[in-house]
C-alpha cells in the first residue's frame, strides 16, 4: 500500500523519502549498526533490519510486550550491544522489558528504589563486557528508599556482566540488582548518558548535569546545570563536555560547554521559537525534533559554532517524538509511524520533492 505527498524541506534537499506504519504513534527509536527499533506506543515494539538501500525490512514486531498487563504500552527503546545484542523496550507503568536478537528468552526488569514507574533510560556500554543502565523512575508514598522524598523519582544503576553458564553457554546476568542513587524532584522526566556524563531534564528547574565515577561509593556526582527562563527541559543530549537542553513554550535549546570542573565556559542559545522533544547528531549534522513543526537540521562543528540548514517538513498532523542521524539519513518517529529521509545535502534553496509511502503491516 502507498500514497505520494509533496514536501518542502527549507534550504536542505532529500533525494528520497519512506514511511512505515506503526499503527500506533511511534513513541521513540533507536538505532545500532544497521538495526533500527522502535517504540510504537499500544503497538508495542518494532525490530527492523537497515538494507543497503536504506529501507527497513522488517525483522520482528511483538505487539503485547507484557502479557501479564492488559495496558502495556512501548514508549521508549534503547539498545545495547556491549555483551550481546539487546534492547531495552520501556513502558512507563508496567516496566522494562529486554528482548535479545538472538533470541534468546526476553527478560523483564525488577523494580529500582520501590518502584517499577519507569520514565526513562539510558545505556553505557563504554566497559568492556559489561553494560550498564541507568533507569529513572517514579516514586510515589508506600515503599520509599531510605532517606527518599514523597512524590520524587531516582536515577538507579544497574549492572550487567558476561559469564558462562555450567554448560558452557552465554548468560547475561544482573550484579546486586539496582541502586537508586540519586533523589531528584517528581518534574524529571528524562536522562541522557554519554563520556561519563549523565543528565536530566527538571522541567522549569532546566538541566541537572552528574558526573559519573564507575565504582564509586558515590556515582553520580553533581557537577553542572543550566535553565531557559519560560521553558521546562523537555530533551537532553550530549558529547564530550558539551550539553543541550531542549526546551518546551517555544524557548529552543541552549547549549552548554563545560571545564573540566563543570562549570559553563561558553554557552549558546538557539531554536527559538520551537519547542523541542529529542535531539540527535552524527558526523556534523544536529537534528532537533520539534513536535508539529518538524525537524531542524544543523550543521554542528562540535563546539559553539552551528549553522541552521533548514526544516524538514514531515507533512501536516504528524507531530514528531523522536529522531535519529544515520549515514547520511534522518529517521523519524511521529505519530504516523516511522519516515526516512535519504541521503541529506545542504543547498541554499528549498527544493520541492515527491514523497513516496509506503506501509509495513
Amino acid at each position: 500500500m502507498g500514497c505520494s505527498t509533496e514536501s518542502d524541506p527549507l534550504g536542505i534537499k532529500v533525494l528520497d523519502e519512506w514511511h512505515y506504519e506503526t499503527i500506533d504513534a511511534c513513541r521513540g527509536i533507536d538505532i545500532s549498526d544497521n538495526v533500527l527499533v522502535a517504540a510504537a506506543s499500544s503497538n508495542g515494539y518494532f525490530r527492523f533490519d537497515i538494507t543497503d538501500s536504506d529501507t527497513l525490512e522488517l525483522v520482528n514486531h511483538i505487539a503485547d510486550i507484557n502479557p501479564n498487563t492488559g495496558d502495556d504500552a512501548a514508549y521508549d527503546v534503547a539498545i545495547s550491544g556491549s555483551i550481546k545484542d539487546k534492547v531495552f523496550v520501556l513502558d512507563d507503568v508496567d516496566g522494562i522489558v529486554v528482548y535479545f536478537f538472538d533470541g534468546s528468552p526476553s527478560i523483564t526488569l525488577d523494580a529500582c528504589g520501590n518502584s517499577l514507574t519507569y520514565r526513562s533510560l539510558a545505556i553505557n556500554d563504554a566497559i568492556q563486557d559489561t553494560t550498564i543502565v541507568f533507569t529513572l523512575q517514579k516514586h510515589q508514598v508506600d515503599g520509599l528508599p531510605n532517606g527518599f522524598d514523597q512524590y520524587s523519582t531516582s536515577v538507579g544503576i544497574r549492572k550487567y556482566f558476561e559469564t558462562l553458564d555450567p554448560f558452557g553457554g552465554e548468560t547475561l546476568f544482573e550484579n546486586d540488582g539496582c541502586d537508586a542513587a540519586i533523589n531528584p524532584s517528581i518534574d524529571a522526566m528524562k536522562i541522557f548518558y554519554a563520556d561519563n556524563l549523565l543528565s536530566l531534564t527538571l522541567g522549569g528547574l532546566g538541566v541537572q548535569v552528574y558526573k559519573y565515577e564507575h565504582n564509586s561509593d558515590n556515582p553520580l556526582v553533581p557537577w553542572s546545570s543550566f535553565y531557559v527562563q519560560g521553558g521546562e527541559a523537555e530533551s537532553i543530549f550530549s558529547l564530550g563536555q558539551t550539553v543541550i537542553g531542549g526546551f518546551d513554550n517555544d524557548r529552543g535549546c541552549y547549549m552548554a560547554l563545560l571545564d573540566s570542573d563543570g562549570e559553563i565556559v561558553g554557552n549558546l542559545s538557539f531554536a527559538d521559537g520551537y519547542s523541542i522533544n529529542a535531539i540527535d547528531y552524527k558526523s556534523g549534522v544536529l537534528a532537533l525534533a520539534a513536535g508539529n513543526d518538524g525537524v531542524l537540521i544543523y550543521d554542528w562543528d562540535e563546539s559553539l559554532g552551528l549553522d541552521l540548514k533548514g526544516i524538514l517538513n514531515v507533512g501536516n498532523d504528524n507531530y514528531v517524538y523522536d529522531v535519529k542521524v544515520h549515514n547520511d539519513d534522518i529517521y523519524v518517529a511521529s505519530e504516523n509511524g516511522i519516515s526516512i529521509y535519504l541521503s541529506l545535502i545542504h543547498i541554499s534553496e528549498p527544493t520541492r520533492l515527491r514523497r513516496i509511502s509506503y506501509a509495513v503491516l
